[in-house]
């Protein structure tokens, strides 16, 4: 620790936090429902599903790993900063060899250029499905005007008033998946088998026949870009952690964070934060890892039942009548979810998948306000000095107007998001979790530091994403045969 840094303490937490009941842990359940509604759209209403009629129930393990890998991603990044009070990519502008912040410009700059893909992805996708059922306009004209609602509905709106209704989204979401599930009454043998005993995919003969394009996709290709969508990307999650400053968790609720963020940036080589290892302040520091946990176990909890309901019903309904969502035809195989039930049930199915992918667009604006700032503001003091209420207007125009120019190419939805996806989704999260592993290690005081079965899985997490990751870019730039 720092001997010229005077020892850095926690405000009092809140009773909540210190009693640790489950029920009373829930009000920390705030971030989350941005991230998870902003991944629910496109991972789980299009991806879970196509990857249940493309594999049916064999690549159920894979879908509930990925989440759970990227949530000891996440997990391990925001506490950090609740903790300490920087973004970990602050504490990478130094931390490894090299030129000053080689690093976390080099992820920054790999996920910002994934904004406008999906920023384009999302609404063309409910583009497609207002074409179909209004019959007006082409899949492009109705992408223009979602990508425009969404963005300026954003520039309207605030944090505050994003997540009320991100929260009521999520909860029509999983009142839609229940129902969908129950009524489709799945073979449940084989999808706990597919849940917990790993099968390698392949393509059935039917979908070389029925679906050259997808035949013709590499199968890791194909697997991964469901990876990288459900549950969101590192272009995500930069922003999900700047978003504890907005609950003022552990240290970030100091109120002069400004001043310590600056002393923090002063560190030497080889200093850890320092951190008060009086055993009170320690005590108030667990205390407050327990908020970014809940919002964690909460959000990603969410997204594993929105990925089980929605490949089950993938595999028990599309994947039996050979019809997998494809090209421009995405999202209206699914409607058959909910009207096994009763046919009216179909103005339900559309008004969950309109909410949860506008939801997503919508969504997408805020958080990568703090993606772009938390990438840059460690290399950049006019950026960690400029005020977010300005960043957010361009950083918005970046990803609305690079979507505009991405619809306009004609393009399908999945074709534009599946290098976003890849390289964004996977990659760069695998190297994350290593990083993370690293500075939790090096900068934080042996109290503080994360429990070694918290460690363990955060690595072989960053093993296995890394490794899927490297395959997949290299199939699909055809450098190594799919």
């Amino acid at each position: 620790m720092a001997k010229t840094q005077t020892p850095l303490t926690f405000p009092e937490p809140p009773k909540e936090l210190t009693g640790g009941r489950f029920m009373e842990l829930l009000k920390f359940f705030g971030p989350g429902a941005i991230m998870a509604s902003v991944t629910i759209g496109t991972g789980e209403v299009l991806f879970a599903s196509r990857g249940g009629a493309v594999f049916g129930y064999t690549m159920l393990w894979a879908f509930v790993l990925g989440a759970i890998m990227k949530g000891f991603q996440t997990y391990s990044a925001n506490r950090y900063i609740v903790l300490t009070g920087e973004h970990p990519f602050a504490r990478w502008a130094d931390l490894f060899p090299g030129p000053r912040g080689w690093f976390p410009v080099l992820m920054g700059v790999l996920s910002v250029a994934c904004f406008p893909a999906w920023g384009a992805g999302v609404p063309g996708t409910l583009a497609t499905l207002f074409a179909q059922i209004f019959g007006i306009m082409s899949s492009q004209a109705w992408a223009t005007i979602l990508i425009l609602l969404a963005w300026g509905m954003f520039l309207a709106g605030g944090y505050d008033a994003m997540e009320k209704v991100q929260i009521a989204i999520i909860a029509a979401m999983v009142l839609a998946v229940l129902v969908a599930v129950v009524a489709a009454k799945p073979d449940w043998l084989a999808a706990l088998e597919g849940s917990f005993i790993p099968q390698i995919p392949h393509y059935a003969p039917w979908i070389a026949e029925k679906y050259p394009s997808i035949a013709s996709r590499p199968v890791w290709v194909e697997v991964v870009t469901y990876l990288g969508a459900i549950g969101g990307g590192t272009y995500d999650y930069i922003g999900y952690t700047g978003l504890m400053r907005e609950k003022g968790w552990g240290i970030l609720g100091r109120s002069d964070i400004r001043e310590i963020e600056e002393k923090l940036v002063a560190l030497k080589t080889g200093e850890q934060v320092p951190l008060s290892t009086d055993p009170d302040e320690v005590r108030k520091g667990l205390a407050w890892a327990k908020a970014p946990m809940m919002d964690n176990i909460v959000c990603y909890g969410l997204l594993v039942l929105f990925t089980i309901g929605f490949m089950v019903n993938g595999a028990n309904i599309l994947h039996t009548q050979q019809q997998i969502p494809a090209g421009n035809d995405l999202l209206t195989h699914q409607v058959q979810f909910l009207t096994l039930i009763h046919p009216v049930l179909k103005y339900l199915y559309y008004l969950a998948v309109t909410f949860a992918l506008f939801g997503t667009a919508y969504g997408c604006h805020q958080g990568y306000v703090y993606t772009f700032r938390e990438t840059f503001a460690p290399v950049s003091k006019t950026i960690r000095e400029y005020p977010v209420s300005k960043m957010r207007i361009w950083t918005s125009a970046y990803t609305a107007i690079g979507g505009l120019l991405l619809t306009w190419t004609g393009w399908n939805p999945v074709a534009i998001v599946t290098p976003a996806s890849i390289v964004g989704g996977v990659l760069t999260g695998g190297i994350w979790c290593l990083a993370m592993y690293y500075t939790d290690r090096k900068m934080l005081p042996k109290p503080y530091q994360m429990k070694p079965w918290v460690g363990i899985a955060v690595i072989i997490s960053g093993i296995a994403m890394t490794a899927m990751g490297v395959i997949s870019v290299l199939q699909y730039f055809k450098v190594i045969p799919g």
